[in-house]
């Protein structure tokens, strides 16, 4: 499909300017001084103009690759073969797009990504199966436990996911190339797809095979183009790469605190191009102190030597929300409180020592922050514009309730934090699903609390009873069981100290399993074709799994447990948590 139709190659009318801000590249903005709306809007430092040019130079330059983001009026050439396929398409558009865009006021996904789509065959196909996918969960809520999809409408989704990938795989089989900004898309795309489905191994498969095409991609300054060995360079992104990078910079950030993944190369990216080291003075929208608290964060996790100190969020952007406060829309009060649980989360983890993982009793002094964070999250999901099929790539409510639920020892506040995340089990935020985590943290809290007579306060619970952390291997599928839960006991002692190992997903075949599927299908529509005949393929629906994982340090366990049976590396199985996550 053409990236652009055939005589359609036009520029929307706009009043000639200059060429934009340096730290843009030539991207048109506001033009304002000292800092343009665009670098001040996304938590940049505006590094100023260049000189201006004459309007043929201006002409010349604008030809490069980031000289304008490529947003076309949708091509009238692009036909869908259904009516399915068109409901699935718009469902994206007006459901999809704007969960997945979070509380900010993002068109990436509601207009850009639509737009690609029309001249994208590989985007559009994606589109259309997480539209089918979201619209068949909204539907099957109720009418099916565990948000399991009807069989008839997971094949008509898996059946478009098959062939977006093979519309991205197709230039390769005839030695060509294919566009940078369309793999970056399409990665974002089926991980979100497979995160739905509950195939979070797979999701962050995708989502970290993004995060490693990026940190291949250099920027050379002479010609103002984006370079990556394999793919080929767009004249016209429907992206700009900035944007792509703010999108995985963020969702990095959501799997990291789910999965143990240090990605050191998207971090010194984002270090040594966009951001400024310091925040800025006052912040001037959400968008802006979001991208800085994400950015932190990241710096946090990847630079913690260098790191003198974590920026209170909330307090930068205090002056913006008192005075734009009462213009806020509903979804953006919902931003401004998970922003604030987001920080007060940050703040907590950033100042534990690094590197005691074992000393829970550290948790013990932040209960009054705790307890903030429930308030918040309580006024979040009570919110008559939050909905429980919410579904975003970014984070907000569920890690930082289950934060709250390992780490407060208070009975009365972790049990609550517990129950909200009950309240709002079909809740999706990127790899976390708030039911599957409420079950995972209520199962930590009886552990811990086992064998104690009454649990009154968080001194109640002994250093030797607490968890230190919980390890989830997930599962691609696998043989349909009738167990919803099984929890299997290994080792039961009164007096244990409880450790984790590093995550470990069972990843393999993944590209070998879609490719078959992807051949299979090849294979009978080219008969049905032949035959002149719709062809209707019914999959089976596996449950798919999640493993959680509760281990104890093999130093503990050898002294009780000498034999050292169960031993995986340096540690000790303690106990296994096997949920469906799909």
């Amino acid at each position: 499909m053409p990236r652009v139709a055939p005589g359609q190659r036009k520029r929307a009318y706009k009043p000639k300017t200059r060429t934009g801000c340096v730290t843009f590249r030539r991207v048109k903005c506001d033009e304002a001084r000292p800092s343009c709306q665009r670098c001040t809007s996304t938590g940049r430092k505006c590094d100023g103009y260049e000189k201006e040019s004459s309007d043929s130079q201006i002409s010349s330059s604008s030809d490069s690759e980031t000289s304008s983001v490529l947003l076309r009026a949708p091509s009238s050439s692009i036909l869908f073969t259904s009516d399915r396929e068109r409901r699935a398409f718009h469902f994206f558009i007006n459901m999809t797009a704007p969960m997945m865009g979070g509380f900010g006021k993002e068109t990436c996904w509601s207009e850009m990504t639509p737009r690609a789509a029309h001249h994208e065959s590989s985007i559009l196909h994606a589109i259309i199966a997480l539209g089918a996918l979201h619209e068949s969960r909204e539907r099957s809520r109720s009418a099916m436990p565990n948000n399991l999809l009807a069989p008839a409408e997971e094949a008509f989704s898996l059946l478009e996911y098959n062939r977006a990938i093979r519309c991205l795989v197709e230039p390769f089989s005839k030695k060509e190339r294919q566009a940078m900004d369309v793999c970056l898309i399409n990665c974002v795309l089926f991980s979100a797809v497979e995160m739905m489905q509950g195939n979070y191994g797979s999701g962050a498969a995708h989502q970290q095979s993004g995060s490693r095409i990026l940190c291949e991609i250099t920027y050379d300054e002479g010609s103002k183009k984006h370079y990556h060995e394999s793919l080929k360079t767009s004249n016209t992104p429907y992206l700009p790469m900035e944007l792509l990078e703010e999108l995985y910079l963020r969702s990095d950030f959501v799997l990291a605190q789910m999965i143990d993944i240090s990605n050191q190369s998207l971090y010194l990216k984002f270090k040594n191009s966009h951001f400024t080291v310091h925040p800025p003075a006052i912040f001037t929208s959400l968008l802006q102190a979001r991208n800085t608290l994400h950015f932190f964060w990241s710096r946090f996790q990847n630079d913690l030597h260098n790191l003198n100190s974590y920026p209170d969020s909330t307090e930068l952007a205090e002056p913006f929300i008192l005075k734009h406060g009462d213009t806020f829309s509903e979804a953006e009060k919902l931003g401004v409180a998970i922003l604030q649980i987001q920080s007060h989360t940050g703040y907590m983890i950033a100042s534990i020592p690094h590197g005691i993982t074992d000393n829970q009793i550290l948790w013990d002094p932040f209960l009054s922050t705790f307890e903030k964070i429930t308030i918040l999250a309580d006024d979040v999901i009570s919110n008559p514009a939050f909905t429980t099929t919410f579904f975003q790539i970014d984070m907000g409510v569920i890690g930082p309730l289950y934060n709250v639920a390992g780490a407060c020892r208070h009975p009365i506040v972790r049990r609550k934090a517990i129950a909200l995340l009950e309240r709002v089990p079909s809740l999706q935020e990127g790899i976390w699903n708030a039911g599957m985590t409420a079950r995972v943290a209520r199962k930590v809290m009886e552990l811990e609390e086992s064998g104690i007579a009454e649990v009154r306060e968080a001194a109640d619970v002994p250093d030797w009873a607490r968890i230190s952390d919980v390890v989830p291997e997930f599962e691609k599928g696998g043989e349909a069981s009738n167990v919803e839960t099984e929890v299997k006991t290994l080792l039961n002692s009164s007096e244990q100290k409880h450790k984790v190992a590093p995550i470990c997903c069972n990843l393999e075949n993944v590209f070998i399993q879609t490719i078959c599927l992807i051949v299979l299908y090849t294979i009978l529509h080219i008969h049905a074709r032949n035959a002149d005949q719709d062809i209707h393929i019914i999959f089976p629906t596996p449950k798919r799994h999640a493993m959680f994982l509760i281990q104890k340090r093999e130093d503990f366990c050898t002294s009780i447990y000498p034999q050292g049976r169960f031993v995986q590396g340096s540690f000790q199985i303690v106990h296994q948590l096997r949920l469906i996550s799909g």
